[in-house]
Formats: C-alpha cells, structure tokens, sequence
C-alpha cells in the first residue's frame, strides 16, 4: 500500500509538464493548456520531450525516462502533469529508478496510458498517484471537469465522488473499503506476466477503455479472470468505455456484465471517468470506499501532506 503522502502544491509553486508517451501533435493546444494553469496562479515548466520525436514517441525511452527522473529530483517542481497520452509509456518502465522518486513524492497525474506510471509509481515508489485529466483533453471542457481538475491540484481527490451527467450502474450491491488501483483496461493487460504487473490481491480495481471492439475487452476480462487475479479482488468500478464498438450485435455493457455476473464483491459501472466527460480525478494507490448499493465512490485519504 502506497504511504508516503506528496508535497502539498500551493498557487505559485511550479508544477512541470510533460509527455511520456506518443508525439504532441497541435502544439497550439499546449500553449493554451499552459495559459490555463497560469492564470489559476501556477508556474508552468514545460519538458523537451513535449516537442521531441523519436518516431511515433515523444523521445527515446531514455529521453523520456531522464526527464521525468529530472522533474522528480527537482525540488523547485511540485508536481507532475502528463500532458496526453497515446503509446509508449511502459518502454520507459527500466529506466526508471524508483528508489530515488521515492525519496521526492510528489504529484504524478494522468490517465489512458499514463495508468502504467500510476501503478508502478504506487508499487515500486510506495506513492499515490492521481488517474486524472490531460491538457491534451482540455480544449473542451465542462465546468465540473475544470473545477475538479483545479480542486485536485490543491485539494486531492477528496471527500464524496459521484457521476455528474448520466446515473452510474449498481451491478452488484455493498459497500467496501480497499486501496483503489488501475486505469487503462489495455495498459493493465498489457503488464500482465511482466514484473511491473498491477498487484490485485485486495485491491478496488478500476478499468476504462476507449477505441476498443468488444471482443477485445472481453479477450482482456477473460485474461485477468484466468490469471486468478480477479478473484482477489474487494470491488470494482468500471468507468468510461468510450468509442467501444459493439462485435456481432454484442455491446460492450452485455461484455462487461458476462464477464463480471459470478463476482460477488460490490461492483459499480458507467462511473465518469476515463475517455468522456464529466471527468472525475481518482487516487490510485489510496483508500477509497466504495458504495456500490448507492452509486457513490469515497476518497477517505489525504493525498498531500500537511504544510510545514
């Protein structure tokens, strides 16, 4: 379970953003994303690897690795913001020395692909991470999405979560309190059988998808579930599967309520996070409880730690 509690970020403090995965591809939208978090009072210290190519990734996997390992040894940057995401996030995976971030918790936030760093951080660096919106994602946006964006940042992920658009699913009754962890159903299959794989044993689990037939997301829940791994599980919640296209007639709600009808543990689905709007920010590597009868997920830790 991830300890260590991250520097408090304050207005004024500078807060680094970067690219760990796929190439940038409208700078222009940097630029406004930047203008954003200025004018709500950050500094904004923007990485190489933003306007860097290395094929289709934003830089070498070393490249990537050294910048993110220079943002965490930096004491002047408070936090980290992943600006999109894409591919390629887990290349950089050995390059990172996860004794030394530990020394520096500090704000590490994303989504999509970033949910490889989310986990490991949490694992090998013993840190909470924040599943969060992207600066690539913020050039539309609803007032909540801005707000709760801008309330983490000072805040965390605090208090009552719960959908603000469309009503989420109860699949499964009861409540439970358990670490929350995972993102990306595709990035979580994807560390499966490595030694970065997402530890499940009592764990919430949380998955979205995007751009996905259904066929491959049941190909994904089959595999976790052969693993044993969902079996060890305290609760579930299934957040946006946005662009999930159905497969002979079969949508990806029927996918998801095959694969998950003999678990017996609390599961909510249609929460509002992931690829759509509303976004709501989640702490991964935290304790959360999950009320799936009433449709509520709870942050019930500090993310930060208490100014000095």
């Amino acid at each position: 379970m991830a300890t260590n509690k991250l520097i408090k970020i304050n207005k004024g403090d500078t807060i680094a953003l970067t690219v760990m995965s796929s190439i940038v591809g409208d700078f222009n939208q940097v630029d406004s994303f930047v203008k954003m978090l200025q004018k709500e009072g950050y500094k904004v210290k923007c990485g190489e690897c933003i306007y860097s190519k290395d094929g289709f990734l934003a830089g070498t996997d070393q490249k990537r690795a050294n910048e993110l390992m220079s943002f965490f040894l930096d004491d002047e940057i408070k936090g980290i913001l992943c600006y999109k995401g894409g591919y390629g996030a887990q290349r950089i995976l050995p390059y990172l020395d996860f004794k030394e971030i530990k020394k520096h918790p500090k704000l590490l936030m994303g989504f999509s692909d970033v949910t490889v760093l989310l986990n490991t951080l949490n694992q090998f660096a013993n840190m909470p991470t924040v599943h969060g919106e992207m600066g690539v994602c913020m050039s539309e946006y609803d007032d909540f999405t801005y707000n709760h964006l801008f309330k983490v940042l000072s805040d965390g992920p605090t208090g009552e979560l719960r959908n603000q658009q469309n009503e989420a699913i109860c699949f499964k009754e009861g409540i439970v309190e358990a670490e929350l962890v995972g993102g990306n159903l595709s990035l979580i299959y994807a560390l499966m059988g490595t030694r970065y794989e997402i530890d499940l044993k009592d764990k919430i689990l949380f998955i979205e998808d995007v751009d996905e037939a259904a066929y491959s997301i049941d190909r994904m829940l089959s595999s976790l579930i052969l693993s044993g791994k969902m079996n060890q599980l305290k609760g579930l919640i299934g957040g946006y599967f946005t662009n999930c296209s159905s497969y002979k007639g079969v949508k990806v709600e029927e996918v998801l309520k095959r694969n998950l009808k003999d678990f017996n543990f609390p599961i909510l689905l249609n929460f509002e996070s992931g690829h759509s709007k509303p976004f709501i920010n989640l702490p991964i590597g935290q304790i959360v409880k999950l009320d799936a009868t009433n449709k509520v997920v709870t942050a019930l830790e500090s993310l930060y730690q208490q100014d000095k």
